[in-house]
């Protein structure tokens, strides 16, 4: 139970950002444009909710520049574009509560309210259109969370992220933050530590379903995405110290959109591949508060129907 115990605060600093990091925007769907980005999902110790009681705030932010090819038509509020470039800042400040539970499970509630940063150049009939703007995107949020404590080393986590259409959205722009719809999540997260290697492997899968966009009739299809990472700690895990490691994500549409849009497009399902590196600090305050931080970048491949690009997340987790 040692490493149970030094992981309580070190894991705990995690659990907002691992649940609640669905980060909008990025493959076929409406607007080329959905709901996570390739490898941004899974964070370290993803599957390990602390045991004791408390609270965490999360300041996240992601860049994304991609590109839809001029060639490739795309359909956004209600039209078909023939290309798309993007950058998008998207920026997060959540919380997480973990109830009073026992050795074996841990619960919590978690909340999310981001401000994103649009900027989209669009093409039709050779002529260039550019819309930008700053706003307040969907809230997400988790009623329940449920994390099943195998033993010190082996951790699982499940529960239920459902996104409010409560952002910024306008049927005649191209720079919303909002999608104008709901959008249920369920979803497994799995932490295996090795503690030989002072390392471990974490995954994060997922399954998401759409609401219909009742201002253009687009019902994005349903979307399947996992996310490995693998993390070496040099520190004492569950205490001060750099981590270095990888983190692979893929995305699959595994239905097809519908609408008359839609229809033109036979369906426009599309997958993206990504790969990149990920480097973590955590930094103890006290025995029951500290800092944890951690950057990445991540670079899509295999891409069909969605811009392809980079990004680039940074994060800072204060436990209290």
């Amino acid at each position: 139970m040692k490493l149970m115990s030094q992981l309580k605060l070190f894991n705990k600093s995690f659990c907002a950002i691992s649940c609640l990091i669905a980060f909008q925007n990025l493959y076929a769907v409406e607007g080329g444009v959905g709901r996570p980005i390739t490898g941004m999902q899974v964070q370290p110790l993803n599957g390990l909710l602390p045991i004791q009681e408390g609270g965490v705030l999360t300041y996240s932010s992601i860049y994304y520049d991609g590109k839809f090819e001029r060639l490739r038509d795309a359909p956004i509020v209600g039209e078909l574009i023939g290309g798309l470039d993007y950058a998008i800042s998207y920026n997060m400040l959540n919380g997480v509560f973990v109830w009073n539970t026992n050795e074996k499970w841990s619960l919590a509630t978690t909340v999310g309210i981001p401000v994103q940063y649009t900027k989209i150049n669009a093409y039709l009939n050779n002529r260039q259109f550019e819309d930008s703007a700053t706003k307040i995107g969907d809230a997400i949020f988790s009623p329940l969370m449920v994390n099943y404590h195998f033993n010190p080393i082996m951790h699982a986590l499940f529960g239920i992220s459902i996104y409010a259409p409560t952002g910024s959205y306008n049927a005649n722009k191209l720079s919303n933050a909002g999608q104008n719809t709901w959008t249920f999540v369920p979803n497994m997260a799995f932490t295996s530590i090795l503690p030989k290697m002072n390392a471990e492997i974490t995954t994060n899968i997922a399954y998401e379903i759409y609401t219909k966009n009742d201002a253009t009739g687009y019902k994005n299809g349903d979307v399947f995405r996992f996310d490995i990472l693998g993390l070496k700690h040099f520190g004492e895990l569950g205490g001060d110290g750099l981590g270095l490691g990888a983190v692979f994500g893929y995305i699959n549409q595994t239905t097809e959109d519908e609408g008359r849009l839609a229809d033109r497009l036979n369906g426009f399902k599309g997958r993206a591949l990504g790969v990149g590196p990920i480097l973590n600090f955590d930094k103890k305050l006290s025995k029951t508060s500290g800092i944890s931080a951690s950057l990445r970048g991540v670079y899509e491949f295999d891409v069909k129907n969605r811009p392809e690009g980079e990004a680039y997340q940074f994060s800072i987790n204060y436990q209290y």
